[in-house]
């Protein structure tokens, strides 16, 4: 696989940022950079699927917590 082309300006970044972070090359910084942005879509995905969950399911979760409220169902005390 062959090098990428990228702005001047963005070199000066990725030079700078591999500095800071004290990254040995600037294939690290890249690395770095797409291992956050795999983070930040697993989150979102996963905030989607609890959303989806809650939307579906969230009014039964609800009617049982108020149940086992009602119930008498006591907690330990710590």
């Amino acid at each position: 696989m062959g090098a990428i082309a990228v702005s001047e300006a963005d070199e000066r970044r990725i030079v700078r940022l591999r500095r800071k972070l004290g990254i040995p090359s600037k294939a690290g910084v890249l690395r770095m950079a797409l291992d956050e942005l795999e983070r930040r879509i697993e989150r979102r995905e996963r905030a989607s699927v609890i959303r989806d969950y809650v939307r579906k399911h969230g009014s039964l979760d609800r009617r049982e917590n108020r149940r086992l409220s009602a119930g008498g169902v006591g907690r330990e005390e710590a």
